[in-house]
């Protein structure tokens, strides 16, 4: 036992110092009996690379049998260091019967590790921190693990031809099912379409027109998970853990629908408006804390031990983006608007003219413009993105008069966004998919042509238009705040002005900035405002008082 002990002190100490080559040899100490999915033993072989980064191969072996791998290449022993602090350099995965692939952004040229926390949950880690050295008891995949052996090995690094999978991780082109219209109209306008599921060529017809973020059900996830794109959704038998190692799988959950909408009656009558930031923000929290993958892997019967799981980057679907700021400080991911754009005055209810309603109420004169008027919705979510290192973007809706959908969704990439949805079902909130297919080759055509720096994009804006903690633009339809007649234009504060007196000199430096082509960023005094980060600021107080910086 000594010399045991011994020789792995000897061994330990040589992968600090780079200088030799192991492999170690783990197995579970679960006792029960564990599903054919689960892992049995994992070796874990470490290759120091050059004075400061490691080769490190995962090779798990399940209770049926099959055998996968991973590869990755990090900037130092990850097994007992802060999960955030290590950098992946490469990330290479083989699963059964496939060979080896290497997931690669497209932009950037960098590796793509799995959502699913890959450092803190997906390799074998130690439970007490020991330094840069291997260990002998730890936890791997939510289990337990022993080591029962180590030895010297050659090159670990993948000598087989690895296939190079790219994917574009900072414009998601995506629809929101798994299934489109039948391509026949609708036979009035109070009747739905019919909807068939995705078949495998409609799969390869969008891959082509540049969608590349699907939901995805039963075998329509194997069509499409080793294709370069993100899915949502599982196969029938779930490949497990093999599916939590794809850096395109995205879990269970595409977002998180409507918590502005959602709440709208549900604020106490007569409440201030800190009441609607705590329960719109204690909302989301609850909503983030997701474990449907975790839940429909134990449904499976596979042991999950300690294995959290919570659902990765689930970002918010909205459509009063007004609230982004205080959405995206509960939920630092992204922000999605629901885009019904109006503009043309038809005869119909007015309600949807969001512009011209804003110029009567407020008394100011913003030029009616098809650009200005979607300005107004993507400076709520650009000024709150920016505060909180989120994304933001935009789904179009059948409501939106067909001349803006393209406009709006350029628009929106030129300024840094990073979602651009469709809404498929559901009478007039569909876009029919034909649409859809136009919609992703123009835009995907465009975004080919034009590369963007999204850093550069998402601090363009030089002047901050800063609103009182608790306050909102006014909100689409009925130019409340908050979307809710709960809180309406003419409810007063306890310095007894009214809402619509305190947002009046926002509203008026808006219409400035529109027409001067001044881009701006709307955001909220408090947490997450970063004013050294603008050359000016525009700060409106709830006492009708405005600060300039």
């Amino acid at each position: 036992m000594r010399k045991y002990v011994a020789l792995l002190g000897v061994i330990s100490l040589s992968i600090a110092a780079r200088a030799q080559n192991i492999s170690v040899l783990y197995e579970t100490t679960v006792t029960e009996k564990l599903s054919g999915q689960n892992v049995r033993q994992v070796e874990v072989a470490v290759q120091p690379q050059g004075a400061e980064s490691f080769w490190i191969r995962l090779e798990g072996t399940k209770v049926d049998g099959n055998i996968y791998r991973v590869w990755f290449l990090a900037d130092r022993l990850p097994f007992a260091t802060e999960p955030k602090t290590v950098a992946i350099a490469h990330y290479i995965l083989q699963e059964t019967g496939r060979e080896p692939v290497e997931y690669v952004d497209l932009r950037t040229g960098r590796a793509i590790i799995p959502l699913f926390d890959f450092v803190g949950q997906l390799i074998p880690r130690t439970q007490e921190s020991i330094g840069e050295s291997l260990f002998e008891k730890g936890m791997y995949l939510g289990l337990p693990i022993v080591r029962r052996s180590f030895s010297a090995i050659g090159d670990i690094r993948p000598l087989e031809k690895v296939e190079r999978l790219e994917l574009r991780g900072d414009l998601l082109i995506g629809t929101s099912r798994n299934f489109r219209d039948d391509g026949q109209p609708r036979k009035s306008k109070q009747d739905n379409y019919a909807f068939v599921p995705f078949t495998q060529p409609e799969y390869d017809e969008m891959i082509a027109a540049g969608i590349n973020y699907f939901v995805v059900q039963k075998e329509q996830a194997d069509w499409i998970c080793h294709r370069p794109v993100y899915y949502e959704g599982t196969s029938k038998t779930i490949a497990f853990p093999e599916e939590l190692y794809r850096p395109n799988f995205r879990g269970l959950s595409m977002f998180i629908d409507e918590p502005a909408c959602i709440l709208a009656g549900k604020y106490p009558p007569g409440s201030p408006l800190s009441t609607a930031v705590t329960m719109i923000q204690d909302h989301i929290k609850k909503e983030i804390d997701d474990r449907g993958y975790r839940n429909r892997l134990e449904e499976q019967g596979i042991a999950l031990g300690e294995l959290g799981l919570v659902e990765p980057q689930i970002p918010i679907w909205e459509t009063y983006v007004e609230t982004s700021w205080y959405q995206l400080q509960a939920n630092r991911v992204g922000i999605i608007q629901e885009c019904r754009w109006k503009i043309t005055p038809t005869g119909e209810p007015d309600e949807f003219l969001y512009l011209q309603r804003i110029n009567q109420q407020f008394g100011v004169e913003i030029p009616i413009s098809p650009e200005n008027l979607f300005l107004w919705s993507y400076s709520s979510m650009r000024g709150a993105a920016r505060a909180f290192n989120a994304k933001w973007g935009m789904a179009i809706y059948g409501q939106a008069e067909p001349g803006l959908r393209y406009p709006s969704m350029q628009l929106a990439y030129d300024l840094g966004a990073e979602y651009l949805w469709f809404w498929t079902s559901d009478h007039d909130h569909h876009v029919p998919y034909a649409e859809q297919l136009a919609l992703s080759r123009r835009i995907s055509d465009y975004a080919r042509t034009h590369p963007r720096d999204l850093t550069a994009l998402r601090n363009k804006a030089n002047t901050a238009i800063v609103l009182p903690f608790g306050y909102t633009l006014p909100t689409s339809w009925q130019l409340f705040t908050w979307g809710t007649h709960i809180y309406p234009l003419d409810k007063k504060n306890d310095k007894g002005l009214t809402t619509l007196q305190v947002l009046k000199p926002a509203i008026e430096e808006i219409a400035r900035c529109l027409k001067d082509k001044i881009q701006y960023d709307i955001c909220v005094a408090g947490d997450g405002l970063a004013r050294d980060r603008y050359e000016r600021i525009y700060e409106v107080l709830d006492n009708g008082t405005v600060v300039k910086k």
